[in-house]
């Protein structure tokens, strides 16, 4: 189980916190630099989706901060009475021409990583973390837009599929009340 929230936490490199989410889609992009517009369809909503074969199950909540310049990702997966938070946070890396992140988890690892748009399609090819016991791992992730208020997240390691989950859009307020303390 520690294993699939460890993944949870890097597939989609999950961010931080800055403000309220929209409780539905809305004709109007959230504000977002130029470059980081490929992840616009997550900004401004909570996400949420169900691990295989059990009943744990995963929040997002992304919101761009500091005028667009950025984009957070916050997450958290509850576990029993406890919750594992993690943090991303994108940004357009200029001079390497890439959106890149770092992701930090409450369990004392970071994350770090690039993000290629690829049409409907967001490929996170060479995530690289590093647990709090200095354990480094290697992840890649496919993020596919399956419909206007879905998306999947399908995660690798040395090849081999170690996480494959449905997100589906919902409200910030239902976001927080499937969280112990809420979202954030």
């Amino acid at each position: 189980m520690h294993r699939l929230v460890l993944i949870a936490g890097f597939s989609a490199a999950m961010l931080a916190p800055a403000g309220l989410a929209q409780d539905a889609p809305t004709d109007e992009a959230p504000i977002l630099r130029e470059e980081l517009m490929p992840l616009a369809f997550l900004a401004g909503a909570c996400w949420t989706g169900v691990f295989p074969g059990s009943e744990t199950f995963d929040v997002h909540c992304y919101e761009p901060v500091y005028g667009g310049q950025y984009l957070s990702d916050v997450h958290a997966v509850p576990q029993g009475s406890d919750v594992y938070r993690g943090e991303a946070l994108y940004h357009w890396d200029a001079e390497a021409e890439v959106i890149t992140y770092r992701y930090y988890s409450s369990s004392g690892g970071v994350s770090d990583g690039t993000m290629i748009p690829d049409g409907d399609r967001m490929l996170f090819p060479d995530e690289t973390h590093v647990g709090d016991d200095g354990i480094e791992r290697a992840f890649s992730t496919v993020m596919q837009i399956t419909g206007p208020d879905r998306y999947s997240v399908v995660t690798s390691e040395d090849g081999e599929v170690v996480m494959q989950i449905e997100f589906q859009r919902i409200s910030r307020q239902e976001a927080d009340e499937m969280i112990p303390g809420g979202v954030y």
